[in-house]
């Protein structure tokens, strides 16, 4: 019984690690975003 209210101080470690997610997705984003532009002006000079 004395053990159930420890069982929440320990962080779970099967969850999602939405931080990493976060960060992956905004990287994937500026790098689009950098080749969109490059493409843009691309077109503008041909």
């Amino acid at each position: 019984m004395k053990d159930e209210g420890k069982r929440h101080i320990v962080p779970e470690e099967g969850g999602h690690p939405t931080g990493t997610l976060v960060i992956l997705l905004i990287y994937l984003v500026v790098i689009i975003g950098l080749w969109g532009s490059v493409f843009l002006i691309l077109l503008q000079r041909a």
